[in-house]
């Protein structure tokens, strides 16, 4: 089994969403030969949006701007619904905002579709309390950057939900 097939076979087998994440990051950047049937079932298999959006980038490799804007409108159904089942959901639209994932999409596919989910990203982001908000980002390889200290983070959150 070569390395791709090797990578492709442990992304599926594991149930550590961490390892996960880290073999699908590495799979976007190694593009394997059959990554638009991989992409899309990764797609299909995560819940989390910024995987989801990790998966979407390496299909948009693959498939046409219609194929990507049908995720896309799928993808913006659920962001929406966010604020109901996750009023403070700033570690997936940290992920999602960051060069790594919406504004690469953008650059290299102008695509309506990644221009509306972004404008309802922000909209959303900008709604959020401001403790909620630049704790950390990615770079353009996906790598974890923090802007604020855990401690200083967690003191700010825990002042603002007591009130």
């Amino acid at each position: 089994m070569d390395e791709k097939n090797a990578y492709l076979t442990a992304y599926f087998n594991t149930k550590d969403i961490a390892k996960r994440n880290s073999l699908l990051k590495q799979l976007i950047f190694d593009l394997p030969e059959d990554g638009k049937d991989f992409f899309l079932k990764v797609y299909k298999k995560e819940r989390y949006l910024d995987m989801r959006l990790t998966a979407i980038r390496g299909y948009a490799a693959f498939a046409s701007e219609e194929d990507v804007a049908l995720l896309m409108n799928k993808m913006l159904e659920i962001l929406k619904k966010r604020p109901k089942s996750t009023p403070y959901n700033y570690q997936e639209y940290e992920i999602l905002r960051s060069a790594f994932l919406l504004p690469y999409l953008q650059e290299k596919y102008p695509y309506d579709c990644f221009k509306k989910f972004n404008e309802q990203l922000e909209k959303q982001y900008e709604a959020m309390p401001e403790v909620f908000k630049g704790i950390f980002t990615c770079d353009d390889k996906g790598e974890h950057i923090q802007l604020i200290s855990p401690t200083v983070v967690r003191k700010n959150i825990e002042n603002f939900l007591r009130g």
